[in-house]
């Protein structure tokens, strides 16, 4: 017989000599992409993917519908169901692995409200110029529909690394028909990634502290 799955806590989402080099790989990474490669591939998928548009589209409207859908009269159900999941799993049925419901609730804040300040003091027009010169003016880096879902899914992909492939695929099929569909650029894609495991390992790095560390399920 195999033993039953145990909890065991976590360090921080990735340690933080990992998480720096990443940090600068991504500096390099962008600066790189801005200056040489953003605008051929946006070219180049804008001219040769068109056939992906449909599904990619499909996807995108999918995902916004359901998560348009749990905002209900207008009112922040996703996120006070995860503050409800949060305080019930982890204080009512002592389960410290719902930490992971407060981690999703901070991680998906936190990248949400700074891509959206950044996107707004970065000031960079959107793929759609190199096509429409007369486009109006947008938004692009980063990018906040990558933000967005990555921040929703990749902190259940720390919790539960079994599932982290199931989990991912629909945040980076968002991030794949950002570019597809020629809304972003991708060093603004890669930047809203960077953003959501920058705050995802911060938040993980205080709850800790708090002695709200999260603990993560293992075969």
């Amino acid at each position: 017989m195999q033993p039953a799955p145990t909890l065991r806590p976590t360090q921080a989402p990735w340690q933080w000599r990992p998480l720096l080099a990443f940090t600068a790989l991504t500096a390099l990474g962008c600066l790189v992409l801005a200056q040489w490669l953003d605008k051929p591939v946006a070219l180049w998928l804008h001219y040769h993917a068109a056939g992906a548009v449909p599904f990619f589209e499909w996807i995108t409207n999918t995902a916004d519908a359901a998560l348009q859908a749990t905002f209900v009269g207008g009112r922040p159900t996703l996120f006070i169901g995860l503050g409800l999941a949060y305080v019930l799993g982890r204080w009512v049925l002592r389960q410290r692995w719902a930490t992971v419901f407060l981690l999703v609730l901070l991680t998906h804040l936190s990248s949400v409200v700074s891509a959206s300040m950044l996107q707004v003091a970065v000031h960079r027009p959107r793929p759609a110029v190199l096509f429409t010169p007369a486009a109006g003016v947008s938004f692009s880096f980063p990018s906040l529909h990558t933000a967005t879902y990555w921040s929703l899914f990749w902190p259940l992909a720390l919790a539960f690394p079994r599932w982290r492939g199931p989990l991912l695929l629909v945040p980076v099929l968002i991030a794949l028909g950002r570019l597809v569909l020629g809304a972003h650029y991708p060093s603004d894609v890669w930047a809203a990634i960077w953003l959501v495991v920058a705050w995802a390992a911060l938040w993980q790095w205080l709850l800790r502290l708090g002695g709200l560390g999260l603990r993560r399920l293992r075969g």
